[in-house]
C-alpha cells in the first residue's frame, strides 16, 4: 500500500485526498489538495467570488506516534464584498484557525476535565493558543436556542479573582444550564440579558429567583414586569438567624459581661438557638433549657426564627397566613432585630410568597457556582472575564463535546 493512501484512509479528511507525506524529525508533513472547484467564502459561505491569490496554508492534526501531525494545503485567497480578503472554506477546520476540528474538539474535551496548563502540555500547544480554540469551540457548540422558552431562571453572583471581582449568572431551572454570564453584579449587568432577548422570549419567563439584592430586582421588574420576582429562602432564613444571634449578643453584652459573670453561659448558647432541635446535641439541647427557664428574649428570639424556617415546611396554601402572622408578632416582640426584620421581609412578602407557591430557590445556582468556583481555582484564576465565561459555558451550559473516535 502506498504511503498516500494509507494516509488517506488513516487521517480520512472530508474533501480533500493526500498527494504527498514528508516525515521530519518533528513533525509528519502532510499535503494535501481539495477536491472541490469552485471556492467559498469561509465566512459568510458565498461563491463565485474573484481569487486574488494562491497561498499555501497549514494546519495542525492530531499527533501520530508521538509526533506533530501538520496537513498543508494550497488555498486560494478571495475578496469578498462582506468578509473582505479571507481564505476559502476547508471542511476539516473552523474559519480562520490553524487546527484541524477533530484537534480543537479534542482539546475542548479536555479542557472540561482538567487544568489549562496540563492542557497545553499534553496537547503542546500555548496558554493563549487554549483560550482562542475554546472560543470557536463553544461559538460553535453554544445551543443557539438557549433563551427560548425560558420559564424559570435563578440569578446570582459569583466572586472570582482576589480584587473582590464578580460575574452574574443566569440559570435555567429546568435544564440545570448557566444560559448567560457577565461581569460584575449590579442592574445593568442582568439588564445587559434582558436587552438581547426578543420580546417573545421575554414573554416567556414566568419567575426569576434572586437572594434580596435590589439592583436584581429593579432589572427585572423593569424588562420583564410580568414575571414573578421570587426571593431565595436561604437568605430569608440567613436573615432569621442573624436577627436571632444577634438577641443573643444583646444579652450577652448586658449581662455576660458584668463583674459577677452571671451571663457568661449564653456564650455557648448560639448553637442551641440556631440549630434544628431534632439535630442539637444533649448538651445543646440543655442549654435550651436553661434558655426556656432564665432567659425570655432569647427564648422569643428562638420562637421566632423556627417559625420563620417552618412557613417554608408549611403547605403551600397555609403559607401566607403563617407570613402574617410571624409579621405581627416579629412587629409587637420587642426585639429590635425582629423588629427590623419585619419591616425588611413585609417589604418583599410578594416575592417570598412566590418562592413558596412555585417551590424554587438559588440552590441550584448555589451549586452551579461551586463549580465555576472549582473551575477558576483549577486554573489558579483567569487573566480576564471573557476568558472564565467561555469555560463557564464550556462545562456548565450543557455542552457535549465528541470525541474525534471512529
Amino acid at each position: 500500500m502506498r504511503v498516500t493512501t494509507a494516509f488517506n484512509r488513516m487521517l480520512g479528511l472530508p474533501g480533500a485526498w493526500v498527494r504527498d507525506v514528508a516525515f521530519g524529525s518533528e513533525a509528519v508533513i502532510v499535503t494535501v489538495v481539495l477536491r472541490a472547484e469552485k471556492p467559498v467564502c469561509s465566512g459568510c459561505g458565498a461563491r463565485g467570488l474573484a481569487i486574488k491569490e494562491h497561498r499555501t496554508k497549514p494546519w495542525r492534526h492530531l499527533d501520530l506516534g508521538g509526533l506533530r501531525c501538520v496537513i498543508e494545503c494550497r488555498l486560494r485567497r478571495l475578496y469578498c464584498a462582506g468578509c473582505g480578503d479571507v481564505y476559502e472554506a476547508v471542511p476539516w477546520a473552523r474559519a480562520g484557525s490553524r487546527h484541524i476540528r477533530d484537534f480543537e474538539d479534542l482539546t475542548a474535551w479536555l479542557a472540561q476535565q482538567m487544568s489549562q496548563t496540563q492542557v497545553t502540555r499534553l496537547m503542546r500547544i500555548g496558554w493563549q493558543t487554549v483560550g482562542k480554540i475554546l472560543e470557536r469551540v463553544v461559538a460553535e457548540q453554544l445551543p443557539a436556542g438557549r433563551l427560548d422558552c425560558l420559564e424559570l431562571l435563578g440569578v446570582d453572583e459569583v466572586g472570582h479573582g482576589a480584587d473582590h471581582k464578580f460575574l452574574t449568572c443566569v440559570a435555567d431551572h429546568d435544564s440545570g444550564a448557566i444560559v448567560w454570564a457577565t461581569e460584575g453584579r449590579n442592574a445593568k449587568s442582568l439588564q445587559a440579558f434582558f436587552d438581547q432577548l426578543t420580546d417573545e422570549q421575554k414573554a416567556s419567563i414566568r419567575a426569576v429567583s434572586i437572594d434580596m439584592s435590589a439592583g436584581y430586582e429593579k432589572a427585572i421588574t423593569k424588562s420583564v414586569p410580568d414575571a414573578q420576582v421570587c426571593f431565595d429562602p436561604f437568605h430569608v432564613v440567613s436573615l432569621g438567624s442573624k436577627a436571632a444571634d444577634q438577641v443573643r449578643r444583646a444579652e450577652y453584652n448586658k449581662h455576660g459581661r458584668s463583674a459577677s459573670g452571671e451571663g457568661k453561659w449564653i456564650k455557648g448558647t448560639r448553637y442551641s438557638l440556631l440549630k434544628d432541635t431534632a439535630k442539637q446535641t444533649a448538651g445543646q439541647l440543655l442549654k435550651l433549657a436553661e434558655v426556656v427557664l432564665t432567659n425570655t428574649p432569647m427564648y422569643r428570639a428562638f420562637l421566632l426564627y423556627g417559625e420563620l424556617r417552618y412557613i417554608y415546611k408549611v403547605p403551600k396554601h397555609e403559607a401566607k397566613e403563617r407570613l402574617d402572622a410571624w409579621l405581627a408578632w416579629a412587629s409587637r416582640s420587642r426585639l429590635k432585630p425582629f423588629v427590623k426584620l419585619a419591616r425588611t421581609i413585609r417589604k418583599h412578602k410578594a416575592g417570598v410568597l412566590a418562592a413558596v407557591e412555585l417551590g424554587i430557590s438559588n440552590g441550584r445556582l448555589e451549586a452551579l457556582n461551586s463549580k465555576v468556583r472549582l473551575i477558576s481555582h483549577r486554573a489558579y484564576g483567569f487573566h480576564s472575564a471573557d476568558a472564565l465565561i467561555a469555560m463557564i459555558y464550556l462545562c456548565c451550559a450543557g455542552i457535549q463535546i465528541a470525541l474525534p473516535h471512529r
